[in-house]
Parts: structure tokens; C-alpha cells; sequence
């Protein structure tokens, strides 16, 4: 998810548009890098899903010191904008002297106080290797070189930014990893807007997928990942830009604009599996926050259904006791939303529609049989 970088990608907008698509058209339509991925993908799911089988320790003696609601969050009320903005500026600026007393040796740090009280640890060599096998098994992205440079420099920047937080880093790639969605159900109002095309299952599906997002980065938040001031100015300022900057993408090309996210979300895949594997004893002895539990266990299940586009309705119910359950969960979410993130350049390329789950199947047969006939036509272009 470090899509934070596809921000420089505006200036070269008009010129990326047409390479990818001519680049798109010649290749043998066989399908089989989305198929890899989300085969892969299989595996991760069962290879995460079997983690508790080998954990024999579910609870914890002592309870974290999670943040339930952070003091510099929100109101009770949709203000005015002046006046949100008057009191969120008078409550940050509080932990900017904080923080500043911190780092200075003026304020001690609370050692309870999570993160840093969790004593979890993710190693960027480790999720480099996992990236480097998943795409040598046949799992690369189909991504265009303007989006992979852009990429390799995200993550290069990330892994300097974030070394040795991993929750803090979790936390940036949550906020940074709803825009896309916020992005694509804008344009398609802006479509339905101007009577140019309408898509309201689209944008269902979309809602959804940052409903998903919305509570890793609630579960990222209720752990301290958002405790530095730093790192929230970063964080929402880079969201507003790349908002921006992704309407202007999915204008030109939303498949282009679904390809990227693909990519990102294929990483986090690998970021949040390598991260469980490597902290599964600790992550077994902690209890699962209430945001967690109350989103995958409890209430409304009706949207956490709905962004699992090839996964039918009510079949996916997981555990969530612990943080183990909980970044296991979280991993397999991503999983699903590259799929989803599949499904969708196929929407855009041939129009295999992209419907909620819990419709019936007869749209899903119909978006397969459009697939084939394009992926047909397509490869008997590619003999001439």
C-alpha cells in the first residue's frame, strides 16, 4: 500500500494512458498473472488460516493500555468547517509540544503506552523476500513501469521512514490506502453526474472496500499507531494530495487507476503475512481490541461480505480473540481486495461486471462469458 507515491504520476498522465492500454490490447489475454496472484493468494489465506494450529497460548495475563478514542480525534457534531478546523488545530498543537518534550528528554515516554509497549517487530528484508518470491512464483503484477518505479521508490521511502514501527507504518498505509476508494465512488458520481454512465453496484462494492479499510485503520489507531503528530501530518496530507491526483488517473483510465491499487494491495499481502509470521507467539498472547472484535465477529456483517466480491455471502465468519486472529484477518482481507481490485480492470476492460456478492449469479455467469470471448478474440489477434 504505498500508493502514496503514485502522486507524482499527474504530470505524466496523458502520456501513460495510451502506452498502457496498447500495452493491455498485445499481450495474450490468458489472464494468467491475475490467476497467479489470486492463487497465491489461496495459499496465504490457508497458510495464515492454519497459524492458530500451531499456538497454544490464546490470552494474555496483562491487558494493553489500547486507545480506545484518542483525545485529538473529532467532536460531537458536523460543525462548521472554521470551527472543526479552529479546534483541531488548538488540540494537535498540544501534542506537537508533547511530542517536541519528548524528543528532547523533556517529557518522559509512558512505558505502558502502546506501541512501543507491544514489542512487536517487522523486518523490510523479510517483506522484500516475500514480494521477491510471491513474483517469482508467477504472482507479478501486470503493473506499467511508470507505476512500479514509482512503487520500488515508495517502498524504498517507507522502509527508511517506518524502520522498526511496524505499527506506525501500518497505520500511515491504512490512511493512505481508503483514498483510492474515496477516489473511485467521486468519479463514478461525477459519471452518474454529467448522465454519462451509471454503476450503483460499483459503487456499493467500493463503499464496502472502505468499510474494510476504515477498520484496520480504527484496529492501527486503537494500537497507537497514529500517537505521533509527525506522523498524522504526513499521513493526511499525502491522502488529500494522492485523492486528487488518483480522480485525475481514473479520468484518463480507470483501469489503470484499479491496476495500481492491485499492486498495493497485492503487497500488503506479503507486508501483513510476513508480519504475522514473524511476531505469532506475541501477537497469540494479545487480546483483540474491541473495534476488531465488533467488526469481524459482531453486529451488521452485511459490508464485510460485501467488498469479498468471489467470495459468496456469509461463508467467511473468522476468529478474532486475539491480535493473532486479528492481522491473520487482516492479511486475508487484503488478499480479497486484490481480487476485487482483478475483477474490476475486467469490468473496465470488457465489461465483465462487478456486482455485490449478495446478488445472484447471473451476473457473475455473464461477466465470465464476456471474459472469454474477449481473451479469445484477443489471442487470435496475438497469431497474426
Amino acid at each position: 500500500m504505498r500508493s502514496f507515491l503514485h502522486l507524482a504520476a499527474v504530470a505524466a498522465a496523458t502520456a501513460f494512458v495510451v502506452p498502457a492500454r496498447r500495452h493491455a490490447l498485445t499481450r495474450r489475454a490468458t489472464h494468467d498473472d491475475g490467476e497467479a496472484i489470486t492463487q497465491l493468494i489461496d495459499a496465504k489465506e490457508a497458510e495464515l488460516s492454519d497459524v492458530d494450529a500451531v499456538t497454544t497460548t490464546k490470552t494474555t495475563t496483562t491487558m494493553p493500555n489500547y486507545v480506545e478514542q484518542a483525545n485529538y480525534f473529532d467532536g460531537d457534531r458536523p460543525a462548521p468547517a472554521w470551527e472543526l478546523a479552529q479546534t483541531n488545530f488548538l488540540k494537535q498543537g498540544a501534542t506537537i509540544l508533547g511530542q517536541i518534550g519528548e524528543s528532547l528528554g523533556l517529557q518522559k515516554r509512558d512505558p505502558g503506552a502502546v506501541p512501543g509497549s507491544l514489542g512487536l517487530v517487522l523486518s523490510n528484508e523479510a517483506v522484500t523476500e516475500a514480494e521477491r518470491k510471491r513474483e517469482a512464483s508467477g504472482g507479478r503484477v501486470d503493473a506499467h513501469p511508470v507505476s512500479r518505479k514509482l512503487y520500488d521508490v515508495g517502498c524504498l521511502f517507507l522502509d527508511t521512514l517506518f524502520d522498526e514501527r511496524p505499527i506506525q507504518r501500518f497505520w500511515f498505509l491504512e490512511v493512505i490506502a481508503r483514498i483510492p476508494y474515496f477516489s473511485y465512488v467521486s468519479m463514478l458520481h461525477l459519471y452518474e453526474s454529467f448522465g454519462w454512465w451509471r454503476g450503483p453496484e460499483l459503487r456499493k462494492v467500493h463503499n464496502a472496500e472502505e468499510w474494510n479499510e476504515l477498520h484496520h485503520l480504527l484496529i492501527m489507531e486503537a494500537l497507537g499507531g497514529n500517537s505521533l503528530w509527525s506522523d498524522r501530518f504526513l499521513g493526511y496530507h499525502v491522502a488529500i494530495g494522492y485523492y486528487w491526483i488518483l480522480n485525475v488517473v481514473f479520468f484518463f483510465s480507470p483501469r489503470i487507476a484499479y491496476q495500481f491499487m492491485e499492486l498495493l494491495e497485492a503487497h500488503a499481502v506479503d507486508t501483513y503475512g510476513t508480519f504475522v509470521v514473524q511476531n505469532r507467539e506475541r501477537l497469540a498472547e494479545l487480546p483483540a481490541p474491541d473495534v476488531a472484535t465488533s467488526y469481524y465477529s459482531s453486529g451488521d456483517l452485511y459490508l464485510f461480505d460485501d467488498f469479498q466480491v468471489s467470495t459468496p455471502p456469509e461463508t467467511r465468519r473468522p476468529d478474532c480473540e486475539t491480535l493473532l486472529d486479528v492481522f491473520t484477518n487482516i492479511a486475508i482481507d487484503e488478499g480479497e481486495h486484490v481480487k476485487t481490485m482483478q475483477a474490476c480492470q475486467d469490468y473496465a476492460r470488457i465489461g465483465a461486471r462487478v456486482v455485490s456478492p449478495h446478488m445472484d449469479g447471473a451476473h457473475a455467469a455473464e461477466s465470465r462469458e464476456k471474459w472469454v470471448r474477449w481473451a479469445a478474440e484477443v489471442n487470435e489477434a496475438a497469431k497474426h
